[in-house]
């Protein structure tokens, strides 16, 4: 019985896909610790893994989400503040949870499993004292964000360019990515680091994860990550977790889901969904004529101040039973979101600018899969016209459908399992 440590931020998107993967190593016969904040302590515990809180920073404060201070910011800024706060802010305090559960087994005993977000592993990776587990591998719960000769630096959301003249321009923008744009916040963390322990110099905050681990497995295809010639061996791209079965009550307009010709669905994801007039109040605005049922999942108990004829509303509409009638997804690009929508071949219309999802969105589109419209807030029209291109245009969906085949060639469960035992033997 291998004894797992898994490793998840104390926020939704980082701990959701973690429960699944802890549930499914439990039911493989794995002994599991489960280190992410309290508010997820009763899901972890219901996985049949054993759970421990963090305690300090660590606990994100949710306020820090939705103050005027980190809402007034935008694209990059807002990136930056992020890191700042809810990630090297944490650093300390995720790593002492980490090794006071590693000393419950003590050195090269336990696996460290994370999600690229937990930093908690990072001053580990860097050489910092402590409990030191039997190997460290990380599961890519965002975009794959480490430089490479033939792309721009992840965050800028540019496309990749392998030829001569776009290399040259890879490792100019590349330089200026990680000096000058992210150069401050690069300092806090390499400080921040060092604080800790750590003996070796401090990678690039966005690659550390990738370049360190012992194994990195990312949930997505490579495509999704543009296709590298100098991709590490230890890289592996692992397709997306598959979505269980539901059994939540659906809503009581769900023949009208089943009788539409056309579905499009909109949502704001998990965090960015405080507004509706982002996305979801434009997208009913944008749609409200159209021969179309728009489905418009809020996440909230808020509900917009104008409903067309053709809209429904829901809080929560599980995406197993909703993505298989889906025509469209109108959604602000959050990473498991997107790979969720493309395990079923459904295309997209992406706005948000907020976390990852610069990147993410403009990854997405140069699959063909969906149409990036770039910006926090589109317009009315400019949601209304992607809506009616990728309608009228097959190739959108016949480029989901190809992506939705080769995320079923893969089996991310059986990749992270056999992961683990690999280590487990060293």
């Amino acid at each position: 019985m291998t004894h797992v440590i898994i490793g998840a931020t104390d926020a939704q998107g980082h701990t959701s896909p973690m429960l699944f993967i802890a549930a499914e190593l439990v039911r493989r016969g794995h002994q599991v610790t489960f280190i992410t904040g309290t508010q997820f302590k009763a899901a972890v515990e219901k996985t049949g893994a054993t759970f421990a809180g963090f305690s300090g920073a660590a606990e994100i404060d949710k306020a820090l989400l939705v103050s005027p201070e980190r809402l007034a910011l935008q694209g990059l800024e807002q990136v930056k503040y992020d890191l700042k706060h809810l990630v090297i802010d944490t650093i300390a305090d995720q790593y002492a949870t980490l090794q006071r559960v590693l000393a419950q087994y003590g050195d090269d005993q336990a696996v460290v499993l994370t999600e690229s977000g937990f930093y908690g592993v990072a001053p580990a990776l860097h050489g910092a004292p402590g409990v030191r587990a039997k190997g460290y591998i990380v599961v890519g719960t965002v975009p794959l964000m480490l430089s490479s000769i033939d792309t721009a630096p992840g965050g800028m959301g540019l496309p990749p360019d392998s030829s001569p003249e776009g290399r040259i321009r890879n490792a100019a923008q590349t330089a200026f990515f990680k000096q000058t744009l992210f150069g401050d916040t690069q300092a806090l963390y390499a400080q921040e680091l060092a604080r800790l322990g750590a003996t070796e110099a401090a990678s690039f905050i966005f690659e550390t994860m990738a370049v360190h681990a012992d194994k990195y497995l990312q949930l997505s295809v490579e495509e999704l990550s543009y296709k590298r010639s100098d991709l590490p061996a230890h890289i592996d791209f692992i397709g997306a977790l598959p979505s269980p079965p539901s059994d939540a009550v659906l809503p009581g307009w769900w023949q009208d889901v089943l009788d539409a010709e056309q579905v499009v669905v909109v949502t704001q994801g998990t965090v960015a969904n405080s507004d509706f007039s982002h996305l979801i109040a434009p997208t009913l605005e944008a749609l409200a004529d159209l021969p179309v049922l728009v489905i418009a999942a809020t996440g909230s108990s808020a509900v917009p101040d104008h409903v067309p004829a053709n809209a429904r509303i829901a809080k929560f509409v599980p995406f197993v039973d909703l993505l298989p009638h889906t025509s469209i997804l109108v959604s602000n690009g959050g990473y498991a979101g997107t790979q969720q929508a493309l395990s079923f071949g459904v295309p997209m219309v992406l706005a948000g600018e907020t976390e990852d999802k610069i990147e993410g969105n403009a990854r997405t589109a140069h699959t063909g899969a969906a149409i990036n419209l770039k910006t926090q807030r589109p317009t009315v029209a400019a949601i209304r016209e992607a809506v009616q291109q990728i309608l009228a245009t097959t190739s959108y969906r016949q480029n989901a459908q190809r992506l939705q085949a080769e995320y079923a060639q893969l089996d991310p469960y059986a990749s992270i399992a056999d992961t683990i035992v690999q280590f487990d033997r060293k």
